[in-house]
C-alpha cells in the first residue's frame, strides 16, 4: 500500500488517469433510469482519491477544459449561427428566462446562506448539471487577487458543492418535466404528442418513422408492340414526366440509362416513377413484369452539408416543391442531421444551414440536388490539428482581452475566447468541409475525455479540505441545491406556456436543453 500512494503522489498523472477509468465506470452503474455520468463520476473518485494528498499541476485544468470547450463549439457552430433568426426566437427567449431565473436563484442561495465564490460556482454547475460552469468558475478564481491557499480552497468548495447538488440535479429535473411539469399543466402526454404530429402533418404513424423524399417507387415493365418505333428514354420520359427509365434489358444485353439510347418493343425497362403513376404505366409502356436484373442498377448515396441560403429556412416540403425538373426523380432523402442528431423526416421539418443531408439515388440526381442544395461532405477521419491548435491559441488570446464598462471590467475569459473561436471555425468548416475538418468521433472524444479528464482533476485538487467543507455546508447545500434545480424550469414552464405560449411537447424539450439534462427528453419520450 506504501508503494502504491507512494507511486501515486510521486506521479501525479497516474492519479489522473485512475480518477477517470475509476470514475468512468462508477458513472456506468445504473440505477433505476439513474446513473451518475462520466463526469460527476470522474470527481467523486478524484475526491475519494485525492484525500491522499496530491500536488496536481493547476494546468491541467485549463488544458482538459479548453478541449472540451472548443469541441463544443466546434459541434455547436454551424447551428449556432443558423438558428439566429426570428423562427428560434422564442426558444432562445425561452433559454435566457431559464439561465436568468436560475442566476437569480444561485445569487439568492449565496445571500441566504453565505455561502463562498467556490461554493456558489459549484452549486450552480452540479444543481443545473452542467460542469462546464465549473471551468469558467475555475478562470474566474485564478484572477482573483488571492493568495494561492485561498484559490485552492475555493477550487475544493467547488468540487464538493458540485458532488453534494449532482445527483438531485439530475434526478429532480428529470422528475420535473417527465411527470410533475405535464400535470401542471394538465397536459395528456399521448394527446398532446398526438396533436403536435398532426400539426406536423403527420396523420398516421408510419409517417412518422420514414417520410421518402419524393413519392417514387421502382418497376419493370415489357415495352409493348403499340409503342412508336425509333422512341429514345428521352422521348419517352418528355411524353410521361412523371417516370424516369433507369435501365433496359434487352435478350441477353444490359443498357444502363442513356437518354439517346433507341428502345424496341420488347424492351424490359427498370423504372422510377411517382406513386400517382403506377396505374398508368401499363398503358403507357406495356404489362408489369418480375425482373430482378432490370431493377438492379446503380446507385449511390451522399451526405450534404445544407449552404443554399435559398433554401434554408423552407421546409422538407417547400424544398422538394422547389427542386423542381428530371434531375430529382429517383433520389430519395434518407435522413438529416443537426449537430450529430437526427431530424425527423415530416413534411414540416425546417432545414437550417449547416444541416447534413443523406441522399441515395441515381448518381446524376444525387451529384444534381447535391449543387442545388450545398457541399458534398466526404467521409473522412482525419482531424485537421494544426487549424485546431491555431484556433486553440487565438482562442486563448481572445480571451485575455478585456475592457471596462464605467468601472466594471468585462472580457471573454479564456473558456469564451477558445468556445467563440470554435464556433467560427465549426461554422466555416461546415461550408468549407476540406477545411477544419474534426470527424464526429474526434469531437466525441475532445468533448468526453476533456470534460470528464476536467472533472478528475477538480476532484483530486480538492483533496483532504473536502470533508471539512462537507461537514460545514452539507446540509445548506442539499436544500439550496433542489431549489436551484426546480425554480427556474417552473418559472420557465409558465412563462413558455402562457406568454411565449408554446406545444407542451416544444416545451418539454426546450426544459431539457436550456437546462443541459437529455435524460428528461427519454422521460417524456
Amino acid at each position: 500500500m506504501d508503494l502504491a500512494l507512494g507511486a501515486l503522489r510521486a506521479n501525479p498523472e497516474i492519479a489522473v488517469f485512475l480518477a477517470i477509468a475509476s470514475g468512468i465506470l462508477l458513472g456506468r452503474v445504473q440505477i433505476g433510469s439513474f446513473h451518475l455520468g462520466s463526469v460527476a463520476g470522474a470527481l467523486l473518485m478524484g475526491l475519494l482519491i485525492g484525500q491522499i494528498g496530491l500536488q496536481v499541476p493547476h494546468e491541467l485544468k485549463a488544458v482538459f477544459f479548453a478541449l472540451f470547450i472548443y469541441a463544443v463549439g466546434f459541434k455547436s457552430g454551424p447551428e449556432f449561427f443558423g438558428s439566429l433568426n426570428r423562427g428560434t426566437l422564442k426558444l432562445v427567449l425561452l433559454s435566457v428566462i431559464l439561465c436568468g431565473t436560475a442566476l437569480a436563484t444561485i445569487l439568492a442561495m449565496n445571500a441566504l446562506y453565505d455561502f463562498d465564490a467556490g461554493f456558489t460556482a459549484g452549486l450552480g454547475a452540479g444543481a443545473l448539471t452542467d460542469t462546464a460552469i465549473m471551468g469558467t468558475a475555475s478562470s474566474a478564481i485564478a484572477q482573483l487577487p488571492l493568495d494561492a491557499a485561498a484559490k485552492n480552497e475555493l477550487n475544493s468548495h467547488m468540487a464538493v458543492a458540485y458532488a453534494i447538488t449532482y445527483v438531485f440535479g439530475t434526478v429532480g429535473l428529470i422528475v420535473f418535466v417527465g411527470s410533475i411539469a405535464p400535470r401542471l399543466l394538465g397536459v395528456d402526454l399521448k394527446a398532446s404528442a398526438q396533436e403536435l404530429e398532426r400539426q406536423l402533418g403527420i396523420e398516421r404513424h408510419e409517417e412518422a418513422i420514414s417520410i421518402p423524399y419524393t413519392r417514387i417507387v421502382v418497376r419493370a415493365h415489357r415495352l409493348n408492340h403499340a409503342q412508336k418505333l425509333g422512341d429514345t428514354i428521352a422521348d419517352l420520359e418528355a411524353r410521361y414526366p412523371s417516370l424516369s427509365i433507369e435501365r433496359v434489358i434487352r435478350g441477353e444485353q444490359i443498357f444502363d440509362r442513356s437518354p439517346a439510347l433507341l428502345m424496341e418493343p420488347g424492351d424490359i425497362l427498370g423504372i422510377y416513377a411517382l406513386r400517382d403513376s403506377v396505374g398508368h404505366l401499363a398503358s403507357w409502356i406495356g404489362p408489369e413484369v418480375d425482373h430482378p436484373l432490370s431493377l438492379s442498377f446503380p446507385t449511390r448515396s451522399a451526405d450534404i452539408v445544407l449552404t443554399n441560403r435559398l433554401m434554408a429556412g423552407r421546409t422538407i416540403h417547400q424544398i422538394k416543391m422547389a427542386l423542381v425538373g428530371a434531375e430529382r426523380m429517383g433520389c430519395f432523402l434518407t435522413g438529416i442531421s443537426r449537430q450529430g442528431l437526427s431530424l425527423p423526416l415530416l413534411p414540416e421539418t425546417v432545414l437550417r444551414r449547416g444541416d447534413l443531408i443523406s441522399l441515395t439515388g441515381r448518381a446524376a440526381s444525387v451529384d444534381a440536388l447535391a449543387a442545388q442544395l450545398g457541399r458534398e461532405r466526404k467521409p473522412s477521419h482525419r482531424t485537421d490539428i494544426a487549424i485546431h491548435a491555431l484556433g486553440l491559441v487565438v482562442g486563448s488570446l481572445l480571451g485575455l482581452l478585456s475592457t471596462h464598462i464605467g468601472m466594471i471590467p468585462v472580457e471573454l475569459g479564456i473558456g469564451g475566447g477558445i468556445l467563440l473561436t470554435g464556433l467560427v471555425i465549426g461554422w466555416y468548416n461546415s461550408r468549407h468541409p476540406e477545411i477544419g475538418a474534426l470527424p464526429p468521433a474526434a469531437q466525441w472524444a475532445f468533448s468526453e475525455f476533456g470534460l470528464t479528464a476536467f472533472g478528475a482533476v477538480v476532484g483530486l485538487l480538492a483533496g483532504p479540505a473536502a470533508l471539512t467543507a462537507i461537514v460545514e455546508q452539507g446540509l445548506a447545500l442539499v436544500i439550496a441545491g433542489a431549489l436551484v434545480t426546480l425554480i427556474p424550469p417552473l418559472v420557465t414552464l409558465y412563462f413558455g406556456r402562457y406568454v411565449l405560449g408554446l406545444h407542451p411537447m416544444i416545451l418539454f424539450g426546450a426544459l431539457a436543453g436550456a437546462q443541459t439534462e437529455a435524460a428528461s427528453v427519454n422521460k417524456i419520450i
